[in-house]
């Protein structure tokens, strides 16, 4: 532990005791107190180790980790502490399961990235955590051992922004980096990761089999039963093995074989069957590969555990199999869906969606906690599925508050030792009350109208979300107003979010900008248009003023970082181009269903993609002016509720405009950071006082 504590700590290193206890009936527990002038530390393994030292930070030292790119290291001093700390952690299992957090983040980090997450889930008390990286090139070296030639091995495995979709059965070779060194790399750092992981006590949860093969693999598998997946949002067709064909086994084993020959052990696995598409017709699929699963790992590893979202199954999965094995993950909407009833299960925890950067999450809910609201027999603990823990830190840390215990909390007592800690003052927690009030009371984040593809039509940023407001931005504005008011504005994780909610005020406040010069085309009044529609672009440059103001939420920062992964230029374009399509298109390039789905008002991206997009659509409408029914820029096709990607011929200029983007764009660090967070804050306020009035 000592060297866990030298890490993040290393200036009080030598304040420490460390002592090993027993479990509390099983259950992780810890002790803090003090003895000859230290800091003891005793728990039952070197998680729960890893708790005690961050509750010790947190009571003694007003330190708040709410995600996993921090820096502790300026802690200088350990206050003893006054009476002993005491603490069961009640739920079994406390998983971490998101895989867009993968493909936002963490498919680009190198390990020394990973270090840090690893303490930080170890810290809050993850146990149980999904861990693919790697599986790309376990994939490959499977592939090839098969048969299947180098060159088709290696392109096969997808790029790191969808790598995830193929193994959950929805793509494969999407965007493919094609380098056998890369993929060698991806081992090497998904080994180094299972290694850390294990030795903090959280057990890694590794794909249980792959969806696809190469359609090739049949010219030297003749007996092999493949078919052709239905076509998930426009992509290229999968082909996936019939379950009951003896190669299924034979396949999925092999790749398990390498996978812990190659990455480490672990007796947990996690499947998705039908991950994000539509069920129908696919009840004796679903029978056949619940048997086939089961019986692989009675072969492979008799004491495996396989985890599995409800909603990539149904009742027909379990027909064949005992069960007992599986473990599911809740993510229904549903109170008590029936076929949890006698099956282990966990529930699902879900929050900051693709990274999309509004302020969201359901404090209230979360503080309820959601497994003390569905606690059964068969209920292990929770899945938190929340996609990034760079966005919404005061929601994060209630989140990672409910999984840690097995009754509700108070949503306003934490949201005021949340403020008072993470600022460093109480001079802001009735603001902060009031933010929590007004946003983070809905499990779902809004809509960005600056991020949406624009539409004289629009009713969705990305699928699923709404466009619609449930509060008066100018509510918003009222509140960060009297914030920077206050002196205390100058701590440092104040100035960071700062820049969200003045963010998220000009994202709220450029909606109805958006829909008054929208009205004022159709009436062609021209005068006001004009103002409207500047007003509106001037709301994005002004965002991006602000974002840029600090460098983390800019897109040349966490550009920078992902580029790292690639050692040459070829590797290093391909990268590019998956974390570009990620963000923007999602793709395929000319019919994208999922455009704008991972959406982000962050610097850079706002400036040279939304906002050049918003200057085409309001310069187009000008063109028709005169006759404003002629224009059509919708379409009759609403594949999720939204425009057809090319159905219009505006459309089709916006996609060109993208595709040049994704092939030429070079993020600039230009004005990073070189002006201070709150005066531009102040500034902006103030430029806007009078005119949000209007609207």
């Amino acid at each position: 532990m000592f060297d866990f504590i030298q890490r993040n700590t290393p200036k009080i290193i030598d304040n420490f005791i460390v002592r090993k206890i027993d479990s509390d009936n099983g259950y992780d527990c810890y002790e803090i107190y003090s003895e000859v002038k230290k800091v003891v530390l005793a728990g039952n393994s070197n998680l729960s180790l890893a708790m005690a030292y961050y509750r010790y930070l947190n009571e003694y030292c007003n330190v708040v980790i709410t995600d996993g790119d921090y820096d502790i290291s300026y802690i200088a001093t350990t206050p003893l502490p006054e009476e002993k700390i005491t603490y069961t952690a009640k739920q079994k299992i406390r998983a971490r399961t998101s895989y867009e957090m993968f493909s936002l983040e963490g498919n680009y980090w190198g390990f020394d990235r990973w270090e840090k997450e690893i303490d930080f889930m170890a810290m809050h008390g993850i146990n149980t955590a999904l861990q693919p990286v790697g599986f790309d090139g376990v994939l490959y070296r499977t592939l090839c051992d098969i048969g299947v030639k180098e060159e088709l091995a290696v392109e096969f495995s997808s790029g790191p922004a969808f790598l995830m979709r193929q193994l959950t059965g929805n793509v494969a070779g999407t965007n493919s980096v094609n380098s056998k060194e890369y993929l060698e790399r991806k081992i090497y750092i998904g080994k180094q990761i299972t290694q850390r992981e294990k030795h903090m006590g959280i057990t890694p949860v590794f794909p249980a089999m792959m969806p696809s093969v190469p359609f090739s693999i049949r010219r030297k598998y003749i007996k092999m039963d493949i078919f052709k997946a239905p076509l998930w949002h426009n992509l290229p067709p999968i082909f996936c093995m019939k379950p009951d064909n003896a190669f299924f086994t034979i396949f999925n084993k092999r790749f398990l074989e390498f996978q812990r020959d190659l990455l480490g052990e672990t007796n947990s696995y996690i499947a998705e069957p039908l991950y994000d598409v539509n069920m129908k017709g696919y009840n004796s699929h679903l029978a056949s590969l619940g048997r086939a699963l089961d019986e692989l790992f009675d072969e492979f590893d008799e004491n495996a555990v396989c985890y599995t979202h409800l909603s990539a199954i149904n009742s027909e999965f379990f027909k064949k199999t005992s069960h007992e094995r599986f473990i599911i993950i809740n993510d229904s909407d549903e109170a008590n869906p029936e076929i949890l009833r006698d099956k282990k299960h966990l529930v699902a925890i879900k929050g900051n969606r693709y990274g999309r950067t509004g302020l969201c999450g359901d404090i209230g809910k979360i503080s309820r906690c959601p497994y003390a609201e569905a606690k059964t027999e068969n209920l292990l603990g929770s899945a938190v599925e929340v996609d990034t823990f760079s966005e919404n830190p005061m929601f994060c840390a209630a989140v990672l508050e409910s999984i840690k215990t097995d009754e509700a909390f108070d949503a306003d007592e934490f949201v005021k030792d949340f403020a008072k800690k993470r600022y460093r003052t109480e001079n802001f927690t009735d603001e902060i009350i009031k933010l929590k009030n007004l946003c983070y009371n809905t499990d779902e984040c809004a809509g960005s109208i600056i991020c949406a593809r624009p539409s004289t039509k629009l009713k969705h940023t990305a699928p699923f979300d709404t466009l619609e407001r449930k509060y008066d931005f100018k509510e918003i504005y009222a509140i960060v107003k009297n914030i920077l008011e206050n002196e205390a504005t100058k701590n440092d994780k104040m100035r960071l979010d700062i820049v969200s909610f003045v963010r998220q005020f000009l994202s709220e406040f450029a909606y109805p900008v958006y829909l008054t010069a929208t009205a004022f085309f159709k009436e062609e009044n021209a005068r006001d248009y004009e103002q409207a529609s500047n007003l509106f672009l001037e709301i994005c440059q002004d965002m991006d003023r602000l974002l840029k103001t600090q460098e983390s939420t800019n897109l040349s920062t966490v550009y920078e970082k992902a580029h790292e992964l690639g050692n040459n230029k070829e590797e290093m374009q391909a990268i590019d181009i998956n974390f570009l399509m990620y963000h923007t298109i999602w793709g395929p390039f000319d019919r994208s269903v999922l455009y704008d789905t991972a959406w982000t008002e962050i610097g850079g991206m706002v400036k040279d993609f939304y906002a050049q997009r918003w200057f085409m659509y309001f310069r187009a409408l000008a063109a028709y002016f005169d006759n404003p029914k002629k224009l059509k820029d919708y379409s009759k096709k609403q594949p999720l509720d939204r425009n057809e990607y090319n159905g219009s011929y505006q459309h089709k200029r916006l996609t060109l405009f993208e595709n040049n983007f994704l092939e030429n764009y070079i993020p600039r660090k230009d004005g990073i950071c070189e002006e201070d967070t709150i005066e531009v804050a102040k500034e902006i306020l103030e430029k806007y006082s009078e005119v949000i009035h209007q609207f």
